[in-house]
């Protein structure tokens, strides 16, 4: 079956391996995406891009901004607050879901690390919680969970809960990470913080 692009002839391994190291390629399937002009990223997740948009309406799939993925209205309870709450705090991006052990495990552990840095911190740090839930009714009832185990935090909208991965490229759950208002990355291992160990995820999907 023929395929409509280039390929790298096999007996090029070495460059084959070059451009692995270049775009810190650890598995595969992997689909970088980059400027043919200057070789700069697009995005290092362009698997997900595709898969997202297989029709190519937003070609060449550029990633949004940290504001602009991030959106302006969060979930806090059953009530709905807009990004003035978040203005000028540090951010914990909790990436978890309903189906995976591993997340279900880890969020007792993350509320109470949560309760006690919000009592030290108070408004200066606020938790986000991105859902890698299959359906809404999951997500909600997941959310409510963490909620009941004392994790008072906010969660992206359901029809948003995939917005941050690109930018984070997340690749397993639970993944904690902690940033700046600006969205630049602080901590990529912020479960180290809680005390959980890192080694244990499920492929996020």
């Amino acid at each position: 079956m023929s395929r409509p692009w280039l390929a790298l002839p096999f007996s090029e391994r070495t460059k084959k391996n070059d451009l692995s190291k270049k775009f810190k390629v650890s598995g595969i399937p992997t689909f970088v995406i980059i400027n043919a002009e200057n070789g700069s990223v697009i995005t290092a997740d362009g698997r997900s891009a595709v898969m997202s948009d297989p029709e190519g309406k937003k070609f060449p799939w550029i990633p949004p901004t940290f504001q602009e993925a991030l959106g302006d209205e969060f979930m806090d309870g059953e009530e709905t607050v807009d990004k003035k709450k978040l203005e000028g705090k540090t951010l914990g991006l909790y990436f978890s879901a309903h189906w995976c052990p591993p997340c279900r495990a880890f969020t007792p552990q993350l509320a109470k690390w949560y309760a006690g840095i919000k009592s030290e911190l108070g408004d200066k740090f606020e938790i986000i919680f991105c859902s890698g839930d299959r359906d809404e009714a999951s997500m909600k009832e997941y959310y409510k969970e963490q909620r009941e185990a004392g994790g008072k935090w906010l969660a992206m909208p359901y029809h948003r809960k995939d917005d941050l991965d690109p930018l984070f490229e997340i690749q397993g759950i639970p993944t904690f990470l902690i940033v700046s208002p600006e969205g630049k990355v602080i901590n990529k291992n912020g479960r180290s913080l809680t005390g959980a160990p890192a080694s244990n995820t499920a492929r996020h999907s």
